[in-house]
């Protein structure tokens, strides 16, 4: 899950906001934005207020089609590298199931 949390920072840092801004906007202490931060754990209900604030939207990707999102992801940011598909290069939470079709 640390993943969550690395977006977490950069959503909040791009913001301009301070753990202190954050937590007060979502009802918590700025020690309860840098446990979160750093790979504590987080509740769900923590989780949609963060991405309120963010301007963000958290997303549950049936497995199956997970490669499938990150090629749209890709394309969506404009990254067009040949060595390795858009499904490889934008890592989502938890990462391509062992059960995902591999497309290479």
């Amino acid at each position: 899950m640390a993943y969550i949390q690395e977006l977490i920072r950069e959503a909040r840092e791009s913001k301009g906001l301070t753990q202190s801004e954050l937590g007060s906007r979502i009802g918590q202490p700025q020690s309860a934005v840098s446990r979160i931060e750093r790979g504590g754990d987080l509740r769900v209900s923590t989780l949609l207020e963060m991405a309120r604030v963010l301007e963000m939207e958290p997303v549950l990707v049936p497995k199956h089609l997970i490669p499938a999102v990150h090629a749209l992801l890709g394309h969506a940011r404009g990254q067009r590298d040949t060595r390795t598909s858009d499904a490889d290069s934008i890592p989502l939470v938890g990462g391509v199931p062992e059960d995902a079709e591999d497309n290479e």
